[in-house]
């Protein structure tokens, strides 16, 4: 989170250095973007999860850790509102847009983490919503953002009271469970492969959202079946009517981004929900990474018990059919990134150097996805500092190349430069993941690796 929070501060500094622009407002609304969005990831993604220690430590009547959960929060809230304003205010942004900005981000990410998920969404799709209806609602004067602000003041405080007043928050009931209780361990727990998948996952997403085993079509006549059920999460099977529900919601928000009729500034906000969501398809090989190497150290074991099940063959015939069911569903994930590029330059009108640009990126993120996974299925670390030094240039470089498309950037000067520096990145990585998976094959077993 802070690796996230501290490139879209970085994003901003370069846009506000190297882009120039005629229309000041505009140029600092667009800066003031960059640091809103950055507080609302950290504060909804980590710093909000404080509050489930801070209803602990009251529950058991700890006053030292009630003191410093509070304390890191004035702290917290004291940084991601100066730093970023500081650093506004150097690009030449007005007083009142840098420190709005700033401290908006922080309260809407804390406010949407504490919020039920049905009014969280409802709470990301008011700004869109509130310029497609600005032709008929009233100007919104001083006294309209007064009173907005002290109803999500109230909100928010209501939100934070019944997380307090409840001895486990995970009791809360489904419906009106926070955000930060959906995901199970929090919404930053698949960076960690200690954590174990929340008991009460199944009931949460129902199978659908997150996919589950179905262990009645696994067995010796389907070995590649058995090894998806075992693994579960990414790799796991899903009913066919949930299938079903998964592709209807996919294409509702792809019918919403397409028919919603985005104009003024919220074509920023149609923008940033493209961003985001190619985002998140292009960190896919990567979340799958993360889970093959929580699911490999598992207390329980289930890994290598399936080193007893018949039907797998030798232990190379075994090595074969794990790698083979890995990189079928990475190359499925890759396939969904490629269709959010092609989405994303059809709806922006990118032109084709920049659309060869992007492919680029996915290539190299795709070989990076490949290493990954190649690393889960050793005895290495994939959250690591190791690992994020491995990555470091591919996030350098990808940020760059995704600013030079979606601005856009002339490319036709330097294009042998651009293609070079993904064709490097891309072999090296996929070399990388050759030596890994060489040692992989020659473990003793594919699922004794210990």
């Amino acid at each position: 989170m802070l690796a996230v929070y501290v490139v879209l501060l970085a994003s901003a500094a370069l846009l506000g250095v190297l882009v120039p622009s005629d229309d000041a407002a505009s140029r600092a609304n667009g800066l003031a973007f960059f640091v809103l969005i950055a507080n609302f990831s950290i504060w909804g993604g980590w710093l909000s999860r404080l509050l489930l220690m801070q209803s602990q430590a009251a529950g058991l009547r700890t006053p030292g850790i009630t003191v410093a959960v509070l304390s890191a929060l004035a702290g917290a809230a004291v940084v991601t509102l100066l730093l970023p304003a500081s650093l506004l205010l150097a690009l030449g942004v007005p007083l009142a847009t840098a420190l709005g900005a700033a401290a908006l981000g922080m309260f809407g990410g804390l406010l949407f983490a504490v919020l039920p998920w049905p009014a969280a969404v409802a709470l990301l799709t008011l700004p869109g919503l509130s310029r497609v209806l600005a032709s008929v609602l009233p100007p919104m004067g001083t006294p309209h953002l007064l009173a907005a602000a002290v109803l999500g003041v109230l909100v928010l405080a209501a939100c934070v009271r019944s997380i307090m007043r409840t001895s486990d928050p995970a009791d809360i009931p489904a419906w009106r469970r926070p955000v930060m209780l959906q995901a199970p361990g929090g919404m930053v727990a698949w960076t960690d492969s200690k954590i174990a998948a929340s008991p009460d996952a199944p009931h949460v997403h129902q199978g659908w959202l997150v996919a589950l085993p179905r262990p009645e079509h696994a067995g010796p006549h389907a070995p590649r079946a058995a090894i998806d059920t075992l693994l579960a999460g990414p790799m796991g099977y899903v009913a066919r009517r949930a299938v079903l529900k998964q592709w209807a919601l996919l294409a509702l928000c792809v019918i919403a981004v397409l028919v919603i009729p985005f104009r003024g500034d919220t074509p920023m906000v149609r923008d940033a929900l493209l961003i985001g969501g190619l985002v998140g398809l292009f960190a896919g090989g990567w979340t799958l990474a993360l889970r093959l190497d929580r699911q490999r150290r598992r207390v329980s074991g289930e890994l290598a018990e399936l080193a007893l099940l018949p039907g797998l063959g030798t232990p190379a015939e075994a090595a074969t059919r794990l790698q083979r069911s890995v990189m079928v569903r990475l190359g499925q994930l890759m396939l969904f990134a490629l269709a959010g590029v092609l989405l994303l330059a059809w709806i922006r009108g990118i032109t084709w150097p920049h659309v060869v640009l992007l492919l680029g990126v996915l290539a190299g993120t795709c070989a990076s996805g490949v290493l990954l996974c190649a690393i889960a299925l050793t005895r290495m670390d994939v959250a690591s500092m190791r690992t994020f030094f491995i990555l470091l240039p591919l996030l350098i470089a990808g940020i760059a190349s995704a600013m030079v498309a979606v601005i856009p950037l002339p490319v036709e000067s330097s294009p042998a430069v651009w293609a070079a520096l993904w064709i490097t990145l891309t072999a090296t990585y996929l070399m990388a993941a050759r030596v890994s998976l060489r040692r992989f094959r020659a473990s003793p077993h594919a699922f004794l690796l210990d």
